[in-house]
Protein backbone atom coordinates (compact mmCIF):
# COMPACT_ATOMS: atom_id res chain seq x y z
CA UNK A 1 0.00 0.00 0.00
CA UNK A 2 2.70 2.43 0.42
CA UNK A 3 3.87 2.21 -2.74
CA UNK A 4 0.82 2.90 -4.28
CA UNK A 5 0.49 5.98 -2.29
CA UNK A 6 3.79 7.17 -3.69
CA UNK A 7 3.14 6.38 -7.17
CA UNK A 8 -0.37 8.07 -6.66
CA UNK A 9 1.43 11.70 -5.28
CA UNK A 10 4.36 10.93 -8.05
CA UNK A 11 1.32 11.21 -10.98
CA UNK A 12 -0.68 14.25 -9.31
CA UNK A 13 2.33 15.79 -9.17
CA UNK A 14 2.66 15.50 -12.74
CA UNK A 15 -0.61 16.68 -13.86
CA UNK A 16 -1.16 19.61 -15.94
CA UNK A 17 -2.37 22.92 -14.13
CA UNK A 18 -5.27 24.83 -15.52
CA UNK A 19 -8.14 24.99 -17.23
CA UNK A 20 -9.22 22.63 -20.00
CA UNK A 21 -9.03 23.49 -23.74
CA UNK A 22 -10.71 22.11 -26.79
CA UNK A 23 -9.68 22.39 -29.65
CA UNK A 24 -6.82 21.14 -32.28
CA UNK A 25 -4.30 23.58 -31.68
CA UNK A 26 -1.01 23.32 -33.81
CA UNK A 27 2.42 24.87 -32.16
CA UNK A 28 5.65 24.71 -33.77
CA UNK A 29 8.10 26.71 -31.55
CA UNK A 30 11.46 25.73 -33.64
CA UNK A 31 12.00 22.04 -33.57
CA UNK A 32 9.54 21.38 -30.06
CA UNK A 33 5.44 21.08 -30.82
CA UNK A 34 4.38 21.70 -27.16
CA UNK A 35 0.52 20.62 -27.45
CA UNK A 36 -2.33 23.07 -25.90
CA UNK A 37 -4.23 22.12 -23.59
CA UNK A 38 -5.27 24.56 -21.10
CA UNK A 39 -6.65 27.82 -21.80
CA UNK A 40 -8.75 31.21 -20.38
CA UNK A 41 -10.13 34.17 -21.99
CA UNK A 42 -10.13 36.92 -19.46
CA UNK A 43 -11.26 40.20 -19.31
CA UNK A 44 -8.08 42.42 -21.19
CA UNK A 45 -7.55 45.18 -17.77
CA UNK A 46 -5.32 46.97 -20.86
CA UNK A 47 -8.28 47.50 -23.37
CA UNK A 48 -11.76 47.89 -22.11
CA UNK A 49 -14.10 46.14 -24.18
CA UNK A 50 -11.35 43.87 -25.09
CA UNK A 51 -10.92 39.75 -23.99
CA UNK A 52 -7.33 38.27 -23.59
CA UNK A 53 -7.43 34.66 -24.65
CA UNK A 54 -4.89 32.86 -23.47
CA UNK A 55 -3.75 29.28 -24.58
CA UNK A 56 -0.86 26.52 -23.27
CA UNK A 57 0.47 23.53 -22.42
CA UNK A 58 0.14 24.16 -18.60
CA UNK A 59 -0.53 26.73 -15.85
CA UNK A 60 -3.04 29.15 -17.23
CA UNK A 61 -6.63 29.46 -15.78
CA UNK A 62 -8.88 32.24 -15.16
CA UNK A 63 -6.48 34.18 -12.73
CA UNK A 64 -3.86 34.14 -15.62
CA UNK A 65 -3.02 37.59 -17.23
CA UNK A 66 -0.52 38.08 -19.98
CA UNK A 67 -1.59 41.07 -20.22
CA UNK A 68 0.15 42.37 -17.57
CA UNK A 69 3.78 41.37 -18.39
CA UNK A 70 5.32 39.42 -16.08
CA UNK A 71 9.15 38.53 -17.38
CA UNK A 72 10.28 37.06 -14.38
CA UNK A 73 8.47 34.70 -11.90
CA UNK A 74 5.50 33.97 -14.12
CA UNK A 75 3.98 30.24 -14.94
CA UNK A 76 6.39 28.19 -16.84
CA UNK A 77 5.23 27.02 -20.22
CA UNK A 78 4.36 27.34 -23.69
CA UNK A 79 1.41 29.97 -24.62
CA UNK A 80 -0.02 32.02 -26.95
CA UNK A 81 -2.31 34.95 -26.26
CA UNK A 82 -3.83 37.99 -28.16
CA UNK A 83 -6.67 40.53 -27.30
CA UNK A 84 -9.78 41.04 -29.51
CA UNK A 85 -13.40 42.36 -28.56
CA UNK A 86 -15.30 40.71 -25.70
CA UNK A 87 -18.77 40.78 -27.29
CA UNK A 88 -19.23 40.39 -30.84
CA UNK A 89 -17.83 37.38 -32.82
CA UNK A 90 -15.74 38.30 -36.18
CA UNK A 91 -12.99 37.82 -37.84
CA UNK A 92 -10.01 39.77 -37.11
CA UNK A 93 -7.24 40.12 -39.19
CA UNK A 94 -3.62 41.81 -38.83
CA UNK A 95 -4.25 40.91 -34.69
CA UNK A 96 -1.33 41.89 -32.51
CA UNK A 97 -0.69 37.95 -31.50
CA UNK A 98 2.27 36.84 -29.04
CA UNK A 99 3.85 33.34 -28.56
CA UNK A 100 5.74 32.65 -24.92
CA UNK A 101 8.29 30.22 -23.71
CA UNK A 102 8.71 30.50 -20.21
CA UNK A 103 11.22 28.19 -18.09
CA UNK A 104 12.75 28.66 -15.00
CA UNK A 105 14.55 32.38 -14.94
CA UNK A 106 13.77 33.15 -19.14
CA UNK A 107 10.87 34.59 -20.42
CA UNK A 108 11.08 34.42 -24.39
CA UNK A 109 8.21 36.61 -26.32
CA UNK A 110 8.22 36.96 -29.97
CA UNK A 111 5.24 39.06 -31.10
CA UNK A 112 3.30 39.72 -34.97
CA UNK A 113 0.78 39.90 -36.46
CA UNK A 114 -1.95 36.74 -37.60
CA UNK A 115 -5.25 35.99 -38.05
CA UNK A 116 -8.29 35.17 -35.53
CA UNK A 117 -11.49 34.39 -35.92
CA UNK A 118 -13.86 34.75 -32.98
CA UNK A 119 -17.05 31.84 -33.42
CA UNK A 120 -19.01 32.25 -30.74
CA UNK A 121 -18.98 33.57 -27.32
CA UNK A 122 -20.94 32.86 -24.73
CA UNK A 123 -19.73 30.99 -21.16
CA UNK A 124 -16.78 29.52 -23.34
CA UNK A 125 -14.97 31.40 -26.64
CA UNK A 126 -14.51 29.17 -29.58
CA UNK A 127 -12.30 30.31 -32.42
CA UNK A 128 -9.42 29.85 -34.31
CA UNK A 129 -6.19 31.46 -34.91
CA UNK A 130 -3.23 31.26 -37.60
CA UNK A 131 0.14 32.91 -36.75
CA UNK A 132 3.78 32.69 -37.66
CA UNK A 133 7.18 34.27 -36.78
CA UNK A 134 10.97 33.14 -36.85
CA UNK A 135 13.20 34.14 -33.54
CA UNK A 136 16.92 34.58 -34.69
CA UNK A 137 17.58 31.89 -31.66
CA UNK A 138 14.70 29.29 -31.56
CA UNK A 139 13.63 29.17 -35.68
CA UNK A 140 10.16 29.18 -37.05
CA UNK A 141 6.79 29.74 -34.42
CA UNK A 142 4.12 28.51 -35.89
CA UNK A 143 0.57 28.26 -34.00
CA UNK A 144 -2.93 27.49 -35.69
CA UNK A 145 -5.52 25.79 -35.36
CA UNK A 146 -8.93 25.67 -33.42
CA UNK A 147 -9.51 26.43 -30.04
CA UNK A 148 -12.35 26.44 -26.95
CA UNK A 149 -11.57 27.88 -24.14
CA UNK A 150 -13.39 29.10 -20.71
CA UNK A 151 -14.79 32.64 -20.65
CA UNK A 152 -13.64 33.91 -17.31
CA UNK A 153 -15.50 37.22 -17.14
Amino acid sequence: MKHAWGLLVFVAACGTSGEPMKGDIMYTYGTDHPKMVVGAAVQDTQTPGQMLVQLGDDNVDCSTNFGKLVLIGGPSGTFVYFSVDATTPATHDNTFISAQRTTGTHTGINESSGTVVIDSIDTRVMGSLTFSTTDQDVGPIMVSGNFDVKKCF
